[in-house]
């Protein structure tokens, strides 16, 4: 056999390396933001301020611009890369987008020189592979689609980075390549709490691939550990404790509600089991893990003795192949040591289960994947290492090239998902129905992003019915779901369907008493409308002393205060309202309501007139200037009002059925059953 013996060239690889990774994120350019990005971006009020919020977010928690919540999480760096894309993308998602894909990139350059490093005794191919497994992974999708996990994206690039700049301290001897390593991680720290567990990896890299003694690898690992109690003094004076305690919430983690401690463990350890298993087979894949995704089990379980099993037998064996400092150790290590504070064996996490909680350890389980393809197919065993053997198809080559195919047509179509949250949630509530999280979220989208954002009617009303579906389908799971309760109350509420509307928000607030303006508000509209006007009058008053510069609340209230008969106190409160805003037409329209319950019918007209004056096609004020002057018996007036009230809106049933009865007492009977008909047809029960 003739043996190559010419170096290898690398700059191709490069290149393939960069091209793949852009190419493969490319379609999530045009994405819009999607469930959690809002927390730390569109909704967080540091975000929102650009570059002169960026103080604020390095000296609160990670999504302090966003709620008052008392919070463990540190996380600065990604969320002032935010105010700055935020600040120079006039909001737009597409920067984040952008920066996200870029990361990416540069992260597979980063992972390929590592690989290369460790694996520099291997057939280039091993490497290669490696890298490019580690690049195609559909498990990576929720990190670089959701800009939110930006923090996982730095994360793991500045500790990836900060391995490859202690290989070149190592290979080179320069002292300003290890400075630069320990910036790096300090920077890793900075993105995500748990980039710690770089800690491990440092001294691991440097005893199974340098010939670095262990005194000398203690040496150069103490200011790395150094390092992370700078961080952590810092992380303790801005959350004002040192282990940045919070309340762990059943619906965030499915092991709070474990009967017992052993189900705990069991319970972590089958999700342990699960994580191997979308690293093998990332077929179905979801953003979200919460309660009931995960149900909690027993070691009877066949998940968790398979998970116990994977793990001690990985450990026994790291533990025997130590001292000969194998490499199939170390990417074990590397695995269980990376997704050890994130498994939920050690710590109780705020979620169950998420697969951007493997990313960093998914570098492991390439390189072990690609080892162990290695010593199958004994590919390093061949002394001609050229290009030519690489691309020459054999057993291997072709193995590779099928898994990485897979996986990237895998990532490309899942990336697809990510568009935008309707898409997302309600690709993943098919495939994880139990969450009662992806429930809630694709019922609120619909609420909000759809439903209450829709003009016609009808279509409005299949968004609705839609959300409630899902919404009560959130409540079943998790009975006490306080913020399920309160969407499915104003889901009804814009249904008109105001007796559901108050069981629901009375569920809601029973869960947690309801503590704002908009709450309450809500709360007070909707037992208006149900009859209730002593709740109605008290939520409105309660509103109104937390945010006593809404002129609607002023207006509701007013109104209640009218229908329960307590007139002047109403019409103060219809003056306060129109003082507020003069073009009120609601509040005139309202006012004209109340004088007509009080049959006074030409300060009644003088309202409608005034809202019509506002806003010319107001098809109830028509409507009810018809009522008036029917009541006051001038017939031809108000089948002029009638008239033009369906002119403007043909859907009004009320204003049909009022033009039906006057063209009856004036005698026409043929026009008086055309407009009955039209009353029937939109669903009137005459």
């Amino acid at each position: 056999m003739v043996v190559d013996n010419t170096p290898f060239n690398w700059t191709p690889v490069y290149f393939l390396v960069i091209i793949f990774s852009f190419l493969l994120y490319a379609n999530t350019i045009n994405h819009d933001f999607t469930v959690d990005d809002g927390t730390v971006i569109s909704n967080n009020n540091f975000t929102k301020k650009g570059v002169d919020g960026i103080k604020e977010i390095f000296t609160n928690s990670y999504r302090a611009g966003f709620w008052d919540r008392k919070e463990g999480l540190y996380r600065p760096l990604s969320v002032a890369m935010f105010a700055v894309e935020y600040q120079v993308g006039n909001g737009s998602p597409l920067a984040g987008h952008i920066v996200n894909i870029l990361f990416y990139v540069l992260t597979s350059i980063v992972v390929l020189s590592v690989l290369k490093r460790i694996l520099h005794n291997f057939h280039p191919l091993i490497p290669i592979a490696a890298a490019l497994l580690f690049v195609a992974h559909p498990i990576h999708t929720e990190v670089v689609a959701n800009i939110k996990s930006r923090d996982e994206l730095l994360s793991f690039f500045f500790g990836i980075l900060a391995l490859q700049l202690l290989f070149k301290f190592i290979d080179k001897n320069k002292i300003h390549w290890i400075i630069l390593s320990y910036i790096a991680f300090m920077l890793s720290l900075l993105s995500k709490e748990s980039s710690v567990t770089w800690l491990g990896v440092y001294p691991l890299a440097l005893w199974f691939v340098t010939d670095k003694k262990i005194s000398g690898i203690i040496k150069i690992s103490i200011p790395y550990a150094a390092l992370f109690v700078f961080f952590m003094l810092i992380r303790t004076r801005i959350l004002g404790t040192f282990t940045g305690e919070q309340e762990i919430l059943l619906i965030n983690n499915s092991l709070v509600g474990a009967p017992n401690k052993a189900s705990e463990l069991a319970t972590a350890f089958g999700i342990l089991a699960r994580y191997v298993g979308i690293l093998l087979i990332p077929a179905s894949l979801v953003f979200d893990y919460s309660y009931n995704t995960i149900p909690n089990i027993t070691f009877g379980s066949p998940i968790a003795l398979l998970g116990v099993a994977l793990t001690i037998g990985g450990l026994i064996f790291t533990l025997r192949s130590f001292s000969k400092k194998s490499l199939v150790a170390f990417a074990i290590l590397f695995y269980l040591g990376s997704i050890s504070l994130l498994s939920n064996l050690f710590l109780t996490l705020e979620a169950t289960m998420g697969e951007r909680f493997v990313y960093t350890a998914s570098f492991g389980f390439c390189l072990l994947t690609a080892l162990l393809i290695d010593k199958l197919l004994k590919v390093s065993d061949s002394k001609n290492k050229s290009a030519s053997t690489i691309l020459k198809p054999n057993t291997a080559t072709i193995l590779f090239l099928v898994i990485i195919l897979a996986f990237s047509a895998r990532t490309y179509s899942r990336n697809n998902d990510w568009k935008d949250n309707i898409t997302l949630l309600s690709h993943d509530v098919k495939i994880s129905p139990e969450s009662a999280r992806i429930r809630y979220a694709y019922g609120s989208a619909l609420l909000v992003e759809k439903a209450l954002k829709e003009k016609d009617n009808n279509q409005k009303n299949i968004y609705l019915d839609q959300a409630i579906e899902q919404l009560t389908k959130g409540v079943s799971i998790i009975p006490n779901y306080n913020d399920a309760w309160y969407n499915l109350g104003i889901a009804y509420k814009e249904k008109n369907d105001f007796k559901n509307a108050v069981y629901a928000l009375e569920q809601a607030r029973s869960y947690k008493a309801f503590d704002t303006d908009e709450k309450l508000s809500n709360a007070g509209i909707a037992y208006g409308n149900n009859g209730q006007y002593d709740k109605a009058i008290a939520d409105l008053k309660a509103s109104l002393k937390l945010n006593p510069a809404s002129p609607d609340n002023y207006n509701n209230l007013a109104l209640y205060l009218g229908e329960n008969k307590m007139y002047d106190e109403s019409f103060a409160n219809f003056k306060k309202a129109i003082s507020m805003k003069p073009d009120f037409d609601k509040a005139y329209y309202n006012r004209g309501n109340i004088y007509a319950q009080k049959n006074d019918f030409r300060y009644a007209i003088d309202n409608y007139k005034k809202a019509l004056s506002i806003n010319p096609s107001y098809a109830d004020a028509y409507n009810n200037l018809g009522n008036c002057y029917a009541v006051m018996g001038v017939k031809d007036s108000c089948l002029y009002w009638f008239n033009e009230s369906v002119k403007l809106d043909p859907s009004n049933g009320k204003a049909w059925v009022n033009l039906s009865i006057t063209y009856r007492n004036m005698g026409d009977t043929i026009k008086a059953n055309d407009c009955l008909a039209k009353a029937r047809e939109l669903g009137l029960n005459l």
